[in-house]
Parts: C-alpha cells; sequence; structure tokens
C-alpha cells in the first residue's frame, strides 16, 4: 500500500519549487524559470527504502483551496505526512496561511487521524539567515503554529531553493518519520564521529534522501553548502563513470582543507551512497591517510549495521 505526503500551503510559498529541486537535483534551476503555478493538484510517486510514495502538490491559489476544503474527505484523507510550506518572506500573509493551515488540521481531528506536520519556513534564503527582523518573524510564527502541537507532531525547518540541502534535509527529516529504524544509523555515525577527526557522515539513497547523518556541531552553513555542492558534482562524475568509490580533498573558503570518501552501497535492489568527510592535518598528512584508512577498514561492519537497518 503506497504512502501518501501532501504538499500544502498559499499561492507562491514555493511548493512546486521545493519539490521541482528534490525531484531533479541536478540544474533544476534552469527549471524553475519555467514553472507554472499548480492547477489543482499534481501527483506524482517515488520511492523510499523499498516503500512506494504518492506525492500531492496541492496549488494554493484560493479557488483551489475553498474546493479542497469543501471535499478534504476526497483530496487529503488517508494522508501519511503533511508538508506545510510558508513563504517566510511574505509576513502579510502569515494569518492567511495559519488560517488554512488549522482548517485542514480540524478536518484530520474530526475523522480522528493525526499525521506528522513538517512545516517549511520557506525562501529563508543563505543571505537571510542572520537576519534579525526575520528571524523574530520566524519564531512570533513558529509560536503562533504551536498551538497545533497539543493534538499534532509538528516539526520545523528553515529552507532554501539556494541551499539544496536544507530543503533535502527537510523532506528527509520527513520521510525519517514514518521509519523507525532510521535513527539508529544517525546514532551509529555519532558513534563513529567520536573516534575520528569527523567533519560529517551521511548515508544518501539513490534519490538523494538522507538516511542517517552526523554532523560536526560547529559547522558552518557555508561548509555544509560547500560539501554538498562538491557530494552532488561527484556523485555525477560516479554515476556517469560507473564507480564504486571516490576519494577527493578540498578547502572550505577560509583556507582549511578537508579530505573525503564516497562509497557507493548495494543491499539487494537498493542502492546508497557513504559520504565521510574528514579535517586534514595540514601538518601531518600521514596521520589523515591513516584516518581515512582505519574508516575504510570499518566500513564492512557499519555495512553489516546499516543493512539491518535499511532492509
Amino acid at each position: 500500500m503506497p504512502r501518501k505526503i501532501a504538499f500544502l500551503g498559499l499561492d507562491n510559498a514555493g511548493k512546486t519549487s521545493i519539490i521541482t529541486a528534490i525531484t531533479k537535483k541536478f540544474g533544476f534551476e534552469e527549471e524553475l524559470k519555467e514553472i507554472l503555478p499548480t492547477r489543482r493538484v499534481s501527483r506524482d510517486t517515488f520511492g523510499f527504502l523499498g516503500i512506494k510514495f504518492i506525492r500531492m502538490d496541492f496549488g494554493g491559489q484560493l479557488e483551489y483551496r475553498r474546493e479542497y476544503l469543501d471535499n478534504l474527505g476526497k483530496y487529503i484523507g488517508g494522508t501519511d505526512l503533511i508538508f506545510y510550506v510558508v513563504d517566510i518572506q511574505d509576513p502579510d500573509r502569515y494569518l492567511e496561511s495559519i488560517d488554512y493551515l488549522e482548517e485542514v488540521l480540524l478536518f484530520f481531528k474530526e475523522i480522528r487521524e493525526y499525521p506528522p506536520v513538517a512545516i517549511l519556513f520557506h525562501k529563508f534564503d543563505p543571505d537571510l539567515i542572520n537576519n534579525d527582523y526575520l528571524n523574530q518573524k520566524a519564531l512570533t510564527l513558529r509560536q503562533t503554529l504551536m498551538k497545533f502541537s497539543p493534538d499534532y507532531d509538528l516539526f520545523f525547518f528553515e529552507t532554501s531553493i539556494y541551499d539544496l540541502k536544507s530543503v533535502m534535509d527537510a523532506f528527509s527529516s520527513g520521510l525519517a518519520l514514518l521509519f523507525d529504524k532510521m535513527e539508529m544509523i544517525t546514532q551509529l555515525f555519532n558513534e563513529i564521529s567520536k573516534k575520528y577527526n569527523v567533519v560529517l557522515i551521511s548515508l544518501y539513497d539513490s534519490n538523494g534522501f538522507t538516511v542517517g547523518e552526523y554532523t560536526r556541531p560547529n559547522l558552518r552553513l557555508d561548509e555544509k553548502m560547500k560539501i554538498y555542492d562538491r557530494y552532488l558534482h561527484l556523485q555525477k562524475r560516479i554515476l556517469s563513470e560507473n564507480l564504486s568509490l571516490y576519494e577527493f580533498s578540498d578547502k572550505f573558503r577560509e583556507g582549511s582543507r578537508f579530505s573525503g570518501v564516497i562509497e557507493v552501497l548495494t543491499f539487494g535492489m537498493l542502492h546508497f551512497y557513504l559520504l565521510f568527510i574528514i579535517e586534514e592535518n595540514e601538518e601531518n598528512l600521514e596521520e589523515t591517510v591513516r584516518l581515512l584508512d582505519e574508516i575504510e577498514a570499518a566500513k564492512p561492519k557499519m555495512e553489516t549495521i546499516i543493512s539491518q537497518i535499511v532492509q
């Protein structure tokens, strides 16, 4: 039985742009220029950890919202997960957006269904992360939306198509709510991070969704974006050249260097990409090589644990 995911929100909130970025990953920016407002409901399907999902993009124009609200059982009954998208740059429509979400959640309460709700504060672009005015608006909005928390599990994310990882992380975290075992992979990565000078460990599926991740707590946004952009570039090369392992080195903006390994893991019909990033010891490169060798030696055990979780 397929799982159902609904993307809801006002018109111009960015729902279709998010789905396009998630689906395309490579070169999605050009396609965004051609996006038109969604008419009624657009549906597509995808697989994650062997489960089929139906993804529904609900057009947010007022006429369509009225139609949905008059027939919510037809449109969103049986939904397993809701992504509710708010244009964080449009405070004048916050109340309208809250009212729409409230009507949707009242329907679910009446039929005694309580799907988790991932609320995306979208268009929170990288250059706005430290904007005091917008951050205060976001805090107030979040506090207002918490009125729904007694009945629903709410999860908040700040996203931007100019930071693809923020979008992929939000979507992956939403999916993780439907898979109890996924947290075990993150716990495994947290344990590994204590043994090595790890900057980041991630396990991605073939769609680019995050199955588990550890990130060094003090890793800056620009560093995360640098690593993820590098990963996407190398993933294209791995696919085109049919590689199973790729080692690389790069540097952050301020000059510090990092080394990484991408390894393709296959479990049955499922394919994954394991990404390791460690900080280079520029005064002792042999130490960096030693760490990479130790990580490589630890991978068989990691693969065994991961296979038990994802299958």
